[in-house]
């Protein structure tokens, strides 16, 4: 696996190096890093050989802004999952902005870091699967395709990046199937795959397609607490 890091303190760089493959040495799979001290760097690098599976960024660089740097290769559809690190704890929702897979803070990154690399490591390796019973048989999805589930009175409407599925069942019997891990109830009979959420509004929540759906004010801290659990700082 090919893991760049990009943090200006060498120090806190080389601890997690070692605590990241020590952690996928455990699973049998064997990591190549790359380590960069400014962006520049790193986004040159990106720019000659574009093959890291998973991008460790520092927030707060000397000489840039970890967000904009992730943001630049965002415009580029430069998809790979990045883990945003830093001394400041309210910057992990600006990580939502650009997709980011996950949030460390460095002063506790040993007792948070086995969390987001957990969900990693599930989300690459052990892919969730949901059956969806349409009239005319059953579709499997993986969950991850999934960007959030409606009711339509007896029946649900699942909705992906690209289709549009009507599953016979009622939304209260799929929300049972559904992880609180991986998916959250925004409105009332509407659960939205936490990790596409882009942002979260007074009254909306913006998925990474750019749709928005309606936030209750009886939801709208359960989101909050689901999005920074997934992100790793709650």
């Amino acid at each position: 696996m090919k893991i760049s890091v990009c943090d200006d303190e060498k120090s806190f760089a080389d601890g997690l190096i070692a605590e990241v493959s020590a952690f996928f040495l455990e699973r049998n799979i064997e990591c190549q890093f790359s380590y960069y001290e400014e962006g520049a760097e790193f986004l040159k690098a990106i720019e000659e050989n574009n093959d890291f599976e998973l991008i460790f960024m520092d927030i707060n660089l000397i000489t840039a802004d970890g967000v904009n740097i992730i943001s630049e290769l965002r415009s580029k559809e430069i998809t790979t999952p990045v883990i945003f690190v830093t001394s400041l704890e309210n910057r992990a929702i600006d990580g939502y902005d650009v997709d980011a897979f996950g949030f460390v803070v460095k002063r506790s990154y040993r007792q948070k870091l086995p969390r987001v690399l957990t969900k990693l490591y599930d989300k690459l390796y052990n892919k969730k699967t949901m059956a969806i019973q349409e009239k005319e048989g059953m579709q499997i999805l993986n969950t991850e395709d999934i960007f959030y589930i409606e009711s339509d009175k007896r029946s649900s409407i699942v909705h992906t990046a690209d289709s549009i599925l009507n599953d016979i069942r009622p939304i209260g019997q799929i929300s049972t199937e559904l992880s609180p891990d991986d998916f959250t109830e925004v409105f009332k009979s509407v659960y939205v795959n936490i990790s596409k959420i882009k942002r979260i509004n007074i009254d909306t929540v913006i998925l990474e397609n750019d749709e928005a759906l309606p936030l209750s004010r009886r939801n709208r801290k359960n989101v909050m607490y689901a999005v920074m659990k997934k992100v790793g700082r709650g």
